[in-house]
C-alpha cells in the first residue's frame, strides 16, 4: 500500500514537468536591437533590455529620490514617429528601469535611484530595443540629429531634467 502510495505522488508531482508547465515567467530572451524601419513596439519582454541598457532591475512600484520627466520627439524621413507605452517596463516580471514610458505622449520616466544618476538618450533607445548610434536611428544612417531644448546636442546625451529631446534621422 505504501509503494502504491508512493508512485501516485511521485506521478502527480513530475506531471508539471512532464507537460512543460513552468511556474513564473519564462526565462528572458535575448535583447535583439531592431534595424527595421518604424512602428517599433515595447519589447514585451523588457528585462533584457533592461540589463543591455546597463540598468538595474527595479519593483514597478519605485520611485526615486528626485524624478523628473523628459519629452522625447522621433522622426525618420520627417515622419514622426510614435513613442510607445511600456518601454523599460516588465509586467510580467513586475520590473522596470529607472527610465521607462506609461503612455504614447513621448514623456520619459526618469526615476533613478540617486540624484546624480543621469540615464542617456542611447540607453532610451537600448531599452526601446532600436538600434541607435552616432550615426543611425535602425536602418536611418544618412543623418541623425539630436536638440535638447532647441540646441545641438551628442547623440548619447545625458537626460536632462524636464527637457524636450527631438531626434531625426533619415536614409
Amino acid at each position: 500500500m505504501r509503494v502504491g502510495v508512493l508512485l501516485v505522488a511521485v506521478a502527480v508531482s513530475l506531471v508539471p514537468v512532464l507537460s512543460g508547465c513552468q511556474v513564473g515567467p519564462a526565462p528572458a530572451g535575448p535583447a535583439e536591437l531592431r534595424t527595421g524601419p518604424p512602428p517599433w513596439d515595447a519589447p514585451r519582454d523588457a528585462v533584457s533590455y533592461i540589463d543591455k541598457a546597463g540598468f538595474e532591475r527595479l519593483p514597478l512600484d519605485f520611485q526615486g529620490p528626485a524624478p523628473f520627466t523628459v519629452t522625447l520627439t522621433v522622426a525618420v524621413d520627417g515622419k514622426p514617429v510614435q513613442v510607445p507605452a511600456g518601454i523599460g517596463v516588465d509586467r510580467i516580471r513586475a520590473e522596470q528601469a529607472a527610465i521607462h514610458t506609461h503612455g504614447t505622449d513621448g514623456l520619459i520616466y526618469v526615476e533613478a535611484k540617486t540624484k546624480e544618476e543621469r540615464p542617456t538618450l542611447n540607453q532610451f533607445f537600448t531599452l526601446w530595443g532600436v538600434r541607435y548610434d552616432a550615426r543611425c536611428l535602425a536602418d536611418a544612417c544618412a543623418s541623425l540629429t539630436v536638440r535638447v531644448n532647441g540646441e545641438p546636442a551628442s547623440w548619447d546625451t545625458k537626460l536632462p531634467r524636464e527637457s524636450t529631446i527631438e531626434v531625426k534621422a533619415t536614409h
